[in-house]
């Protein structure tokens, strides 16, 4: 299985560390690049394939990356000059690379390994799966409505939810058509495009709380986490979840 980065936007709320040209998927944590935790993340679920769309200063995440081949995988680069746009524009941007089911992931969104592993051997039945939080939402979060495992809908300004967009995905390569229908009306964000699916019952979701907890060296059972890095305080914060963990 092959899995889908978007790595091309700029980050504005990350200013104060972007602003010298360098690309938000670049800025470190704990000596690791955000997009270097990513795929460290999917490597360790066994998967060593990755497309890679990137846009603002990309040439820069490349240069960093190369073809794959230090880190024991192999990279296909795809970049989006729309890059200003919405990410399903990005998302878009790999159609004829993925003719099979694929994992979609974020290059600003860290999270624990055992949620994609749970996640690569789940029994797709729709054209997308949605791994979710139960956690209360906070301010920036992509709401999720979600009823008897299915996506009803989806958004950041929906009024009714009891749930949260991890921006984790298993997806079919049918996912392109809605996201092809979403852009078609100007909607040009990845969350439209699940709702077109959400609206036609052909998305659901996975639970990461339903993840068996582990317990660490200091005996707290650990509940599975992520952070979807969008300020200097989300930084901070993945920082003291890496060296809780012992990932530093």
């Amino acid at each position: 299985m092959k899995a889908l980065i978007i790595a091309a936007g700029r980050g504005k709320r990350l200013k104060d560390l972007t602003k010298d040209k360098i690309p938000k998927p670049l800025i470190q944590v704990l000596g690791l690049s955000l997009i270097e935790r990513v795929i460290f993340a999917a490597k360790d679920s066994n998967i060593t394939e990755f497309v890679i769309v990137i846009g603002y200063f990309g040439r820069k995440i490349r240069e960093k990356l190369g073809d794959g081949n230090s880190y024991g995988i192999k990279i296909t680069y795809i970049e989006n000059k729309q890059w200003q746009k919405g990410n399903a524009i990005s998302v878009l941007k790999a159609k004829d690379l993925l003719r099979e089911n694929f994992i979609l992931l974020m290059s600003d969104h860290i999270f624990d390994e055992r949620i994609l592993r749970a996640l690569v051997d789940y029994d797709i039945k729709s054209s997308v799966v949605l791994a979710i939080d139960r956690r209360k939402s906070l301010k920036g979060d992509t709401k999720v409505l979600e009823k008897r495992g299915r996506i009803v809908d989806i958004g950041k300004n929906i009024k009714e939810s009891n749930c949260l967009d991890t921006g984790i995905f298993l997806c079919s390569p049918k996912m392109f058509s809605y996201l092809e229908e979403a852009v078609k009306e100007n909607k040009t964000e990845l969350a439209d495009g699940i709702a077109r699916a959400a609206k036609n019952r052909d998305a659901q979701i996975f639970d990461i709380t339903q993840i068996e907890s582990c317990t660490s060296k200091i005996k707290k059972t650990n509940r599975c986490w992520w952070i979807d890095i969008d300020t200097e305080e989300d930084l901070i914060k993945a920082e003291q979840y890496l060296i809780k963990e012992g990932k530093a």
